[in-house]
């Protein structure tokens, strides 16, 4: 791999191939899931999706699904729980769920954190280090915690990509 690319990979990445695991789980064609990638519960993918590696995706207690030609990238965790109301009542409360649902063509950034009962749109951008904690709509750029709505993707009529920021 040192040779070749010029990686240095966990030894886990170098036995393990990433698009074996991505069939193995049942993930349209072309896609690509990191060996230390945590992948659990009832958990949709779509094709051409890459999904980096120290990633978690968990969805057992709710549905996740991942359109197609999506990139979640390091580190990000996408969940379809939280156990706060559990905790705080000695377990008199039930684990809150809710799916979770990412459109097609979006790019998640590192490090960012998507939460039960979100729906990220189609063809958006996440930022880096971003709590998402309510839904995207299509066409969205959204960065901070928790996430807000700053800009807008436009492909123009020659199907060139610009981003929109709003002042």
């Amino acid at each position: 791999m040192k040779n070749n690319y010029n990686r240095v990979l966990p030894t886990n990445e170098l036995l393990y191939d990433r698009w074996d695991k991505a069939k193995f789980l049942g993930c349209g064609e072309k896609t690509s899931i990191y060996d230390s990638s945590v992948i659990m519960g009832d958990v949709e993918i779509g094709k051409n999706v890459w999904i980096g590696p120290f990633t978690l995706i968990d969805a057992a207690h709710a549905k996740l699904k991942i359109g197609d030609f999506c990139h979640i990238s390091s580190g990000v965790h996408i969940v379809t729980h939280d156990t706060v109301d559990y905790v705080l009542s000695s377990g008199g409360l039930p684990i809150a769920s809710g799916d979770v649902i990412i459109g097609n063509n979006t790019y998640i950034g590192g490090m960012a954190i998507i939460t039960k009962n979100v729906n990220v749109g189609s063809y958006c951008v996440i930022g880096a280090n971003s709590l998402v904690n309510k839904d995207i709509p299509d066409f969205s750029v959204a960065y901070g915690t928790p996430a807000k709505i700053v800009g807008k993707v436009i492909f123009d009529s020659d199907g060139k990509i610009t981003i929109d920021y709003f002042e």
